[in-house]
């Protein structure tokens, strides 16, 4: 098996806020495949979005510890300095983020928002030439009139627009490595179903890997080749989608998938009882076991480790065996 584009290994994210240091990242373990397509769930505060800004080292400035390995085809990212990382971005590392209003410049034309894209690969590149290639790519991801669109201001498109502007110059980064967090939350449901079918169009032209980041497991399972499951901080489940969602090994897994098929009877919506655990007060043991139906003393007392399952999967259940 070909070795990962990207190895995380023990990666901790902790940071200062008023009622004490927040554990964000608890010693996250995960590989990001050569040309797949990652998955990465969760609820709200598990630490997915969190993951991605440690890959692009884009961090708030309250953190107060940033550890562990996170080897980028054999480069350790959290080893290079502010400089050399910022080379990094919007050449081998982009990403769409989720709300393309605060993530574009307001103050500037999309046209040369994304000539500055391109002029980070190719600097001597003549702006009439930019932009010939921006057009070009506003056509891929199917803009009407794109020409006409480079003249525009971030405010005067839709919002399903902005979002394939963003999509647009994540791509013309020609990245290794494509990091979309939540590209489709701050859509109304007809553009949601647009860009969807735009990714599953594009992801067969794109050569590099992505890392989707969603709550919504039936995208993922529709995109994605890989999954990660995560909680409280931590990794809890990992491997090849079409088994992971077939026979989840982890209760949280389960549980999510109940909530996506809506499994609560009665034509009654399924929900996850209890509350996400709190950063700043973990729990000592297992991050799910306050609200896991089979926990046992354990759980509760001793944090299992991701052990490896069969089919290239892993999970962080002291008893994972028993959901196989």
């Amino acid at each position: 098996m070909d070795a990962p584009l990207v190895r995380i290994r023990d990666l901790v994210l902790e940071a200062a806020t008023a009622r004490g240091t927040a554990r964000i990242l608890r010693g996250v373990d995960l590989d990001i495949g050569r040309g797949r397509i990652l998955g990465v769930v969760g609820e709200s505060g598990s630490g997915k979005s969190s993951l991605a800004a440690c890959l692009l080292r884009l961090l708030p400035g309250n953190v107060t510890r940033l550890s562990g390995e996170v080897a980028f085809d054999g480069t350790d990212l959290l080893a290079l300095d502010p400089a050399a990382m910022a080379a990094w971005r919007g050449t081998r590392i982009a990403m769409i983020f989720q709300d393309p209003m605060t993530a574009l410049n307001p103050v500037f034309t999309i046209g040369t928002q994304m000539v500055d894209v391109i002029r980070r690969r190719d600097p001597g590149l003549p702006r009439a030439a930019a932009l010939d290639r921006a057009e070009t790519m506003l056509r891929r991801v199917a803009i009407a009139d794109p020409r006409a669109r480079l003249s525009a201001y971030p405010h005067q498109l839709s919002g399903g627009m902005r979002q394939r502007a963003m999509i647009a110059m994540a791509l013309l980064a020609g990245p290794d490595l494509l990091l979309a967090d939540e590209p489709t939350t701050a859509l109304d449901a007809t553009v949601e179903a647009q860009i969807v079918a735009l990714l599953e169009e594009l992801r067969s032209d794109f050569a590099g890997s992505i890392v989707l980041i969603s709550h919504h497991l039936g995208l993922v399972a529709q995109l994605c080749d890989d999954l990660a499951v995560m909680y409280g901080g931590r990794v809890v489940e990992t491997g090849p989608v079409a088994p992971v969602i077939a026979a989840p090994r982890h209760p949280y897994t389960r549980a999510l998938l109940a909530c996506e098929i809506g499994e609560g009877g009665e034509g009654r919506l399924a929900s996850i009882p209890g509350d996400v655990p709190d950063p700043v007060a973990p729990p000592p043991g297992c991050v799910f076991a306050p609200r896991c139906p089979r926990a046992e003393a354990r759980c509760a007392a001793e944090p299992p480790a991701l052990r490896a399952a069969s089919e290239g999967r892993a999970a962080a259940c002291h008893f994972f065996e028993e959901w196989s």
